[in-house]
């Protein structure tokens, strides 16, 4: 399979998948904290899936030691539009929408992993840069269509992939 996903899958030409993939928080904070292993100023992040495209998150950051643990709300605003735009938007919610003032001071502080950032009250997902760092964003060439969902205690990510006829 390695062969073939490094040209592009011609052995499954033709091919068109869809998914539905329900993922445990247990997971996703798995994910998330492999994610997060280089990022040295968060000493804690847990999020919880929310129904209705909302989520929880609770984040401890290393420094100063002093601050409590922040809790924020994110809602999808935006799904990714594939092939030209691979960005979720996901807009923070409540008395989290304060920290969008804070904006610049967090992206200095080097607290957001590689692909993840925050441009006001919006947190933007890339999940092509997500994917380089693992070396699959060429798998996104196969994507026709990602939606990011959830119900509660689980994201769910409805996926169509299609494999072109070789030419």
């Amino acid at each position: 399979m390695a062969r073939q996903q490094a040209s592009g899958f011609p052995g499954l030409s033709g091919s068109d998948v869809q998914a539905t993939i329900r993922i445990s928080s247990e997971v996703l904070n798995e994910a998330i904290g492999a994610t997060l292993g280089s990022v040295t100023a968060v000493r804690d992040l847990g999020v919880q899936p929310r129904a209705g495209n909302r989520f929880d998150v609770r984040v401890k950051l290393a420094k100063p030691a002093f601050l409590p643990t922040l809790s924020l709300g994110l809602a999808i605003e935006r799904q990714p539009q594939f092939p030209a735009d691979a960005v979720l938007v996901m807009k923070l919610t409540g008395a989290a929408g304060m920290i969008g003032f804070a904006a610049p001071a967090i992206t200095g502080l080097g607290v957001l992993p590689p692909g993840i950032r925050l441009d006001g009250d919006r947190l933007l997902v890339d999940m092509r840069i997500l994917l380089q760092q693992y070396g699959q964003a060429a798998l996104l060439e196969h994507v026709e269509q990602v939606q990011v969902t959830t119900e509660e205690g689980r994201l769910v990510l409805l996926v169509h992939a299609r494999v072109r006829p070789s030419t």
